[in-house]
C-alpha cells in the first residue's frame, strides 16, 4: 500500500502487517493484491502518518469500509 506501484514485479516479500500482525505478501508492484483496493484518500493518508509498511488485506478492506463513517480507524 505504501510502496511504489513503479517497482519490479515479482520481488514481492512476506511482511507482518503493523496492525494485527498477520504475515501476508507484498508484490511490491502494480501486480500486488492492494492495486485491486480503490483506497480513499483519507485511508492513504492515515497510513502514510502511522506505518513505514504496507497492511494486510483484511485491516485495509476494514479500513476502506470505515473510512468516511465517522468510525475510527
Amino acid at each position: 500500500m505504501t510502496h511504489s506501484i513503479e517497482q519490479t514485479a515479482g520481488i514481492g516479500k512476506t511482511l507482518a502487517c503493523p496492525i494485527c500482525g498477520a504475515s501476508f505478501t507484498c508484490e511490491l508492484s502494480s501486480t500486488c493484491w492492494c492495486a485491486s483496493r480503490k483506497v480513499p484518500a483519507e485511508v492513504k493518508e492515515y497510513l502514510a502518518d502511522l506505518y513505514d509498511t504496507c497492511v494486510c488485506s483484511i485491516c485495509l478492506d476494514r479500513l476502506i469500509a470505515n473510512a468516511g463513517t465517522g468510525e475510527s480507524p
